[in-house]
């Protein structure tokens, strides 16, 4: 609700704007024109006598209404107001004469800005916008009117509020400041003190209605900023302190203009290098201090310190541009050479690419094909050994069989009546006639009953073997049959290995191909020792192909024991015997080996100890040899325990039954084979079973029961199987042994010419056993 009763006009809202530099507002308001004006007064008056209330804080109903009164003094001031704008009319004549267009300068350090204003007509305030615009200088009485901190004291005001009477100069003085503020643009307060209630402003006259009259805010930019320059320049030089800051001002100005020019000259010079840049930048910085004076021998000292720090920053880069320098020699050097050698190094790429493709493809090869050589062994083995067990379980039922036979015809002295029985007696009678009539065609010394193997097998049992193995065979040809030779062939592969290693040998090393190649020609090997049996057989291992090609791999027709010592690869066929041909003995032993059988023996016993001697990996920190050595054990043991078994009923002993001195020639024939192992196996495990276990348990035990003449023999026999270190030495095994024959010697009669041998063999026994 708007505080005064206004005409009905047209009334464009004042504009607002900011001015960043001087925070002051700006506005245009439309004059309305000089006839309109007196018009609208006439109105006024009209409406004026009709005395409606103005302003009402309650309804219609209530019938009370607030009306605002004027004072006095406020009078007093509207009549002022109304001289002024009198005044204000004179002068109108020479503004709309005034230029079409005003050009405002502004002055910046660097351009002058001319900028061209269009005339505006005087503005005109009303209403809400006259209070909004006065509102700062017709405030209540509490608050200050705002001053310029330059502006002079308002006497006049003084005066007035006193209560005195001003004088003519007074007063003339007033007009002159207010028309000057007039002119600029500046508000001019009518009145000091405002109504009782405050915020309010009544302007009404009851006489001439000058309530309808508007200040003219007029704004001259130009005038008004001229004006307030020169009274900022006057009250400045008045000011005693404020000249000195001022001053001061300048001084600092001065000097900091000085500064960043030396800066940008510092900056220009230090362009070809970072760390100058950093110090040059950052030391006019901490040099200049706006706050503190500067003398100029202090700014001399600073630049001298300035120019020492580039020198020492010019000579480090210097010397950076020296090792630069070399650094460039230094790489195009390397470059050049690096050109020399890439066409043999693309070779190299080359290559390894061939070799990384192949021996990808070769380990495919082999991953699929070890279960099928796996396969294949195994049942080679199950082959060999339904053999060897075979073997071994018929010459137990035969000897059940004889023990038998030799008891019922002791005691109630009847033939078996069994069939099966009759059968096995008879091939037994047949096998042991066939070997006899083999001696004697081939002019063997004297043989004892009881000492060959019965290893005969018959012909339909040796077609079935043949059959199996041929199949066996014929899978193994079919194994590599659809590999290429480049992959099949342990010679191929070999070639492939020893290329790489001429070519590159560090590389060789450090991939350690040395410890893979046995890998990877390890199924090739088991594949060609599937049937090799050097229990049976006489083929040895040396004469196969593979074996030489390992042993000749990476040897040169200029090799020396010095080069030869430093080939990685010299334990290459020693590495492939303790991982294949140890592992293929052990399995051989377990299943196969007849410790009964000589034969079996002393070529197990001939290829182990060239073995143990040959290849220096057959230690005793070999766990493949140490396993094959418990193998044999374990095998020692069970053919005791079940193998020997020699009768000690007197009827037998006194009859010479064969089938006593058979078995007893058993148990001969399996101490010689054990004592075969002495140097081989510890002497100690082999004393246990040998002496222990066999001699002094079945052997002398027998010997009690025979005739003194076949006691001597069978004591002379034991003398020679037994080893001469074992004798030597008077070990404690031996102590039944030598009370034994001394009690022959002690039993034979010296006038005895029959005996007379039978005293001298056993002399000689004590003799040994002395010695």
């Amino acid at each position: 609700m708007s505080l005064f009763r206004k005409p009905k006009k047209t009334i464009q809202r004042r504009v607002f704007t900011e001015n960043d530099d001087e925070e002051e507002e700006s506005m245009e308001v439309e004059e309305q024109p000089h006839h309109d004006r007196e018009h609208k007064k006439k109105d006024s008056k009209s409406k004026h006598k009709q005395k409606q209330p103005l302003l009402s804080f309650e309804t219609e109903e209530e019938g009370e209404v607030f009306q605002v009164k004027k004072s006095s003094h406020s009078k007093k001031v509207m009549k002022m107001f109304e001289k002024e704008r009198m005044k204000k009319k004179e002068t109108k004549v020479e503004k709309d004469n005034y230029k079409s267009k005003v050009k405002t300068e502004i002055v910046t350090d660097d351009l002058v800005l001319v900028v061209n204003h269009k005339p505006t007509p005087p503005l005109i305030l009303s209403g809400r916008d006259a209070l909004c615009a006065g509102k700062d200088d017709l405030s209540s009485e509490d608050e200050e009117p705002t001053t310029h901190k330059f502006s002079k004291p308002d006497n006049f005001k003084k005066v007035l509020e006193s209560g005195a009477i001003p004088d003519a100069a007074m007063i003339h003085a007033a007009r002159k400041r207010r028309q000057r503020a007039r002119e600029m643009g500046d508000f001019i307060p009518v009145e000091e003190d405002e109504p009782e209630d405050k915020g309010r402003l009544m302007r009404e006259d009851d006489n001439d209605g000058s309530d309808d009259e508007r200040i003219d805010m007029d704004v001259n930019l130009t005038l008004r900023d001229q004006e307030r320059r020169r009274e900022q320049f006057l009250a400045a030089q008045e000011s005693d302190q404020e000249v000195d800051e001022w001053e001061h001002q300048q001084i600092r100005k001065g000097v900091t203009g000085a500064s960043a020019s030396l800066s940008s000259d510092l900056v220009y010079n230090e362009f070809q290098s970072e760390t100058s840049q950093q110090q040059l930048t950052t030391i006019p910085a901490q040099a200049i201090d706006p706050g503190v004076p500067r003398t100029p021998q202090m700014i001399a000292d600073k630049l001298r310190e300035h120019y020492e720090g580039v020198c020492a920053s010019r000579e480090m880069n210097i010397k950076k541009l020296q090792q630069t320098q070399q650094d460039i020699e230094q790489i195009t050097s390397e470059l050049d050479e690096l050109k020399t050698k890439a066409p043999k190094a693309a070779e190299r790429f080359k290559f390894y690419q061939e070799l990384r493709g192949y021996i990808t493809d070769l380990v495919e090869c082999l991953d699929e094909k070890v279960g099928i050589i796996a396969n294949l062994e195994q049942r080679a083995m199950d082959q060999l050994a339904k053999r060897s067990e075979w073997l071994i379980e018929r010459r137990r039922q035969d000897v059940r069989d004889q023990a038998e036979e030799a008891t019922n015809r002791a005691g109630m002295k009847k033939g078996p009546e069994d069939e099966e029985k009759i059968r096995r007696a008879a091939e037994r009678e047949g096998r042991r006639t066939r070997r006899r009539r083999a001696r004697e065609i081939g002019g063997q010394p004297k043989h004892v009953e009881g000492m060959s193997s019965d290893d005969e097998i018959s012909q339909q049992d040796v077609l079935n073997f043949d059959k199996e193995r041929e199949q066996i065979e014929s899978e193994i040809q079919d194994v590599f049959e659809d590999v290429v030779e480049d992959y099949s062939s342990v010679a191929n592969i070999l070639i492939k290995f020893e290329e790489w290693r001429e070519n590159d040998i560090a590389a060789y090393n450090e991939a350690y191909a040395t410890l893979c190649l046995p890998k990877v020609v390890s199924p090739l090997v088991r594949l060609d020792l599937i049937f090799w049996d050097p229990l049976n057989d006489s083929v040895d291992i040396e004469r196969l192909e593979w074996y030489r090609t390992l042993a000749l791999y990476g040897l040169h027709d200029d090799e020396s024991e010095i080069t030869l010592a430093q080939d990685p690869d010299i334990n290459l066929l020693p590495t492939i015997v303790e991982k294949i041909i140890i592992p293929k003995l052990t399995q051989l032993v377990d299943r196969c080996w007849d410790p009964l059988s000589s034969s079996q023996t002393l070529k197990l016993v001939g290829i182990i100890t060239r073995y143990v001697r040959k290849f220096p990996t057959l230690g005793p920190a070999s766990k493949a040899l140490s396993n094959l050595f418990n193998a044999i054990l374990h095998k020692m043991k069970c053919s005791l325990e079940h193998d020997v078994f020699i009768p000690l009923t007197p009827k037998l002993i006194e009859s010479k039954s064969p089938f006593f001195q058979r078995q007893f020639a058993s148990g001969l024939k399996l101490l010689k084979n054990i004592t075969s192992w002495q140097g081989v196996l510890n002497d100690n495990t082999l004393k246990e079973l040998a002496l222990n276990s066999l001699l002094n348990r079945y052997l002398l035990s027998a010997v009690k029961f025979c005739l003194l003449t076949d006691a001597v023999s069978k004591v002379s026999l034991i003398s020679l199987i037994l080893p001469r270190i074992w004798l030597q030495s008077n070990t404690p095994e031996l102590k039944m042994f030598s009370n034994n024959v001394l009690n022959l010697s002690q039993q034979l009669d010296k006038n005895n010419p029959l005996h007379l041998e039978s005293i001298e063999i056993l002399n000689n026994i004590l003799k040994t056993l002395r010695t």
